[in-house]
């Protein structure tokens, strides 16, 4: 039997083909993302600016010269990202990967913390609310699964201006289901009532994840060669990155969020606010039949 090398590429999207692709008069692009966003999508281009420093959770930086549409034109500046990430690794040195090590006894604690970004916007413009808290869940746990890292933890912030208890109730009993997709613990987290900071009925997210993994157990790439095997797993859609790109789509296009998609029970909004998929059981049972595990890498955009 050939012993197989090999890599893991989660939430391999559509991004790619959507960013590729250019806005044209029938408005088929954003449709058709949405449409067909359940079929798995190789792009090779991590999330993020720079490693374990969730600075903008997008790529493609530059203005495109086809007449499509990038993140810079929807105004997401990459390399302003960057030249930030630079001065903190000044500052921080040592900082990398997906998640943050620190080392106890013979592990690592593993953590990550992100947010669900503009896709929050599509949440208070269809009232969708009860899935948002599986996504901040989602972007973190699936950070730190990629070092092999098993979730412990998770905490959360709910920050708004005033505090509407039913709608709250609904995001945190996403956050919940999140972490029991996850096999993880919900211990805590913070809401903040900030009158006047936030527009009426919205409010902002932020979640951290911590996860331990043996230190000789530690997946990170180091030993990938030319030839090695790469597994891409489907995502759900969108998932929650490039959302600032997929908003300036739809608001120069004439769809609305409530169209109905072809051949599918559901609306356009529907289909963008899919939580996103967490890989946390997926990526075990596949390191569990196999210790030779090379890497996994989160992959959420291509550049156009």
């Amino acid at each position: 039997m050939v012993a197989m090398r090999i890599s893991i590429a989660t939430n391999t999207e559509l991004s790619s083909r959507f960013f590729a692709s250019k806005l044209n008069p029938t408005n088929n692009v954003l449709l058709n993302c949405a449409y067909e966003c359940k079929l798995p999508f190789l792009s090779m281009a991590s999330r993020r600016v720079s490693v374990n420093r969730c600075v903008l959770s997008m790529s493609g930086s530059g203005s495109s010269t086809s007449g499509g549409l990038t993140y810079k034109d929807s105004g997401v500046d990459i390399d302003a990202g960057s030249e930030l990430v630079r001065r903190i690794a000044k500052m921080a040195p040592g900082i990398g990967g997906f998640g943050g090590l620190f080392p106890l006894g013979d592990s690592y604690l593993v953590a990550g913390t992100d947010g669900v970004g503009t896709k929050l916007k599509l949440a208070f413009e269809t009232g969708i609310h009860d899935t948002i808290g599986i996504d901040l869940v989602a972007m973190s746990v699936n950070d730190i699964v990629t070092s092999g890292a098993k979730p412990l933890f998770f905490l959360d912030y709910f920050a708004t201006s005033h505090l509407e208890v039913d709608l709250a109730e609904k995001v945190i009993k996403g956050i919940v289901d999140g972490c029991q997709q996850s096999d993880c613990v919900l211990l805590g987290g913070e809401t903040a009532e900030m009158p006047d900071f936030y527009a009426a009925g919205e409010y902002d997210l932020s979640g951290f994840a911590v996860g331990i993994v043996k230190k000789d157990s530690v997946i990170d790439g180091k030993n990938i060669v030319p030839g090695d095997v790469l597994i891409g797993l489907p995502s759900s859609g969108v998932h929650s990155n490039g959302f600032s790109l997929v908003r300036r789509v739809l608001a120069q296009s004439d769809l609305s969020l409530k169209d109905q998609l072809p051949s599918e029970n559901t609306t356009l909004g529907e289909a963008l606010m899919a939580p996103t998929v967490i890989y946390v059981k997926q990526v075990f049972s596949l390191t569990s039949i196999s210790p030779r595990w090379l890497h996994i890498a989160m992959l959420t955009n291509a550049k156009t």
